[in-house]
């Protein structure tokens, strides 16, 4: 099909209008996300640099994060079940506390033994963020349209405040050489998470009277949550859709667990350039996820999708590849918005494929199985970087890429198909 440029133009100027008229909950959401990004982009930086300066090998540092991450697969489905009775917004801000704590005990630890038990409650509030947040933004939307829109702003404030997040901690001071870390990055990090949860907490709206009702019938609520859980588990659009989750999140941990390492060793830069180049690179993904539900609406979620998928599959492919640092640069941005764009895609087209009374037990599964493939990938790559290879992640991620895309293809698309238009 062929669209006139005029045509893409007015359709763009409608899109940003609709942008504008979102809910009232929607925007406050928005808006706090910001300081949400800021505290990841923080941590997220120095944290591997930050353990590697106190002595830990690459490989202990993927079994870390790889034990971090199972537990977050372990606690998905029991969070989720109980968050209609306890409360999405409850769940999300004590997830954040959670995460400021163990930012807080990774800057003050010296042993593996604290690493752990930090890596612990980080873990833990990932789980309560990850298994709450979208549904909680669903929640606030009036409809289906602005849950896609909704959804890629998230991601879109989220990557773009991480970048300044990350900017700032590539120049915060640090005494990695004489073994004492990034500790002061940590702890900053570990404040801003901390006003954010109050933040979130006190002026978020809260989830009416749905959990009002949950409240007044809690042992029906829960039997009802168990027995819908024993009814739901067989189904084969949850189990489809989990394995293709792991299958997506074993090929974005490949080298998200480790990019930082990965540019600055690649590269040879100093922590200050990669801070740069990686907040660069969250105006990249803003901007992907700013455009994602444009894409969406103009060319349909099946051409947006294999169309995305091929771009990265590529564009990982080739950078795997020997080039000047230049190049790297550039096709390392545009990995950034690509990868940006297709988890958005697959994230909000995926959930909304599901009523809202199957939500929470999606995001449990979903968080179960995208932590097994993370963790794998994670432990992976620990063992890749051993041997001071930092081209192959780059092109075991285009392998598993090309896998999930038949995945899609074959298992997801057709369903996807039926149920969107229902």
């Amino acid at each position: 099909m062929i669209v006139s440029p005029r045509k893409g133009v007015m359709g763009m100027s409608g899109y940003m209008r609709n942008l504008l008229r979102l809910s009232v909950g929607v925007r406050r959401f928005l808006m706090t996300e910001a300081m949400y990004g800021i505290g990841i982009g923080m941590y997220s930086l120095v944290l591997n640099l930050h353990l590697l300066s106190k002595g830990m090998k690459e490989d202990e540092i993927g079994l870390l994060m790889s034990i971090g991450i199972l537990i977050m697969g372990a606690l998905a489905i029991p969070v989720s079940i109980s968050a209609n009775r306890i409360g999405r917004k409850k769940l999300l801000v004590s997830g954040i506390m959670f995460i400021a704590a163990g930012s807080a005990l990774y800057a003050i630890g010296n042993h593996s033994g604290i690493f752990y038990l930090a890596q612990t409650l980080v873990s833990i509030g990932l789980t309560l963020v990850e298994t709450t947040e979208v549904q909680l933004l669903f929640h606030y939307c009036a409809s289906r349209k602005e849950e896609a829109s909704a959804f890629s702003l998230m991601f879109a404030v989220f990557t773009a405040f991480t970048g300044a997040g990350t900017l700032a901690a590539g120049y915060l001071p640090n005494s990695a050489d004489s073994g004492d870390g990034y500790g002061l990055t940590l702890l900053l990090a570990a404040l801003v998470f901390v006003v954010h949860s109050m933040i979130r907490g006190l002026w978020l709206p809260s989830e009416g009277r749905e959990s009002e009702t949950v409240r007044t019938s809690e042992v029906l609520e829960v039997n009802s949550e168990v027995s819908s859980l024993r009814k739901k588990l067989p189904s084969g659009t949850l189990w489809l859709f989990s394995v293709f989750m792991a299958l997506l999140g074993g090929a974005i941990a490949i080298t998200g667990s480790f990019l930082n390492v990965i540019v600055k060793y690649r590269l040879n830069w100093m922590d200050d350039k990669v801070s740069i180049l990686l907040a660069v690179s969250g105006v990249v993904l803003f901007a992907a996820s700013l455009m994602t539900p444009y894409v969406l609406e103009r060319f349909g979620h099946n051409v947006a999708i294999v169309s995305v998928f091929l771009v990265n599959i590529l564009v990982f492919a080739s950078l795997s590849w020997a080039m000047p640092v230049w190049m790297f640069t550039i096709v390392f941005l545009v990995r950034g918005g690509g990868l940006t764009m297709l988890s958005n895609l697959l994230d909000s087209q995926l959930m909304s494929a599901f009523k809202e009374r199957e939500r929470n037990l999606y995001a449990g599964m979903r968080s179960v199985f995208r932590s097994l493939g993370s963790s794998g990938a994670a432990l992976l790559t620990g063992w890749i970087l051993i041997g001071q290879d930092y081209e192959m992640p780059f092109f075991l991620t285009s392998v598993v890429l090309l896998l999930c895309l038949v995945y899609y293809i074959w298992f997801i698309r057709p369903i996807l198909d039926k149920r969107l238009k229902e």
